[in-house]
């Protein structure tokens, strides 16, 4: 009997040893792998709030499991397109709660490389008083010099209109105190006495220019029409000359708009 009971007593030993042995294995191999260094994406400095992630904003830097972030980005595709919310400071994990959609304000539409450049209009340079953000418009430039003739130019073509007045995309209205309310979809923008564009810097600089002592006019490109065509600048005689010829053209149905009622009209 006595032996016996030895025999449980030293297997019980023997089973409790292996169990312990086997939970302190777990537990080393749980902590080797939590201290073992992981490849991630870090700032490699300063990003501000409300920008687009770069390749030259990041680096690879390998931290140990147990120090990564469960919204850490282990792919840069995963924020692409997507703007910072908040800064992000040297060193600091990419995290992807920290991204989001481009708001609607005028700096969240804007494409990086362009500016925004507002342009001061009338009912009639500024189409009608009937952009809407999102149209595309050419920029006609009559430009006068001394001792010479005038001439008419397009300066620009395809230009993306930003906003109407305080009107961005999306029908948000933005108002001098930094708010901004949404406007009824459908709704015309009403009048407006300034258009902004987006432009190259180069582009700014010549509207700068051409602002100073010339004439210049909006027209309004069809949805969808991005070609650039070359069109040579025109003369006053150039144009008196050209007054009372006609050219054949093909016949298109045109949409006619008088006041707030549209017509259609062959020609």
């Amino acid at each position: 009997m006595k032996n016996r009971n030895s025999l449980i007593a030293l297997a019980v030993g023997i089973l409790s040893g292996g169990l312990a042995f086997y939970l302190l294995y777990q537990k080393a191999a749980e902590m080797e792998r939590r201290t073992t260094p992981v490849p991630v994406w870090v700032a490699s400095r300063y990003i501000p709030a409300r920008s687009f992630l770069k390749p030259d904003m990041v680096e690879k830097k390998s931290i140990p499991e147990a120090f990564i972030s469960p919204s850490a980005i282990h792919d840069l595709k995963d924020v692409e397109g997507l703007m910072t919310l908040v800064p992000i400071s040297a060193g600091e994990q990419i995290l992807s709660n920290k991204f989001g959609q481009t708001d609607e304000s005028l700096a969240g539409v804007l494409i990086p490389g362009l500016r925004a450049y507002t342009l001061g209009v009338n009912e009639t340079t500024g189409v009608g008083h009937l952009l809407r953000p999102g149209d595309h418009v050419d920029l006609l430039a009559k430009i006068g010099a001394r001792d010479k003739q005038q001439i008419t130019a397009i300066a620009f073509q395809n230009l993306q209109v930003l906003a109407v007045g305080q009107m961005t995309s999306g029908g948000k209205n933005h108002g001098k105190d930094g708010s901004s309310t949404l406007t009824d979809e459908g709704e015309g923008s009403g009048t407006y006495s300034h258009v902004t564009l987006a432009v190259t810097p180069n582009q700014a600089e010549t509207l700068m220019f051409l602002e100073g002592s010339n004439a210049l006019r909006l027209i309004l490109r069809a949805p969808g029409d991005e070609e650039v065509v070359s069109v040579p600048q025109q003369t006053e005689s150039q144009v008196l000359s050209e007054i009372g010829h006609f050219s054949k053209s093909v016949s298109k149905r045109l949409e006619v708009i008088r006041g707030s009622q549209n017509s259609g009209e062959g020609r």
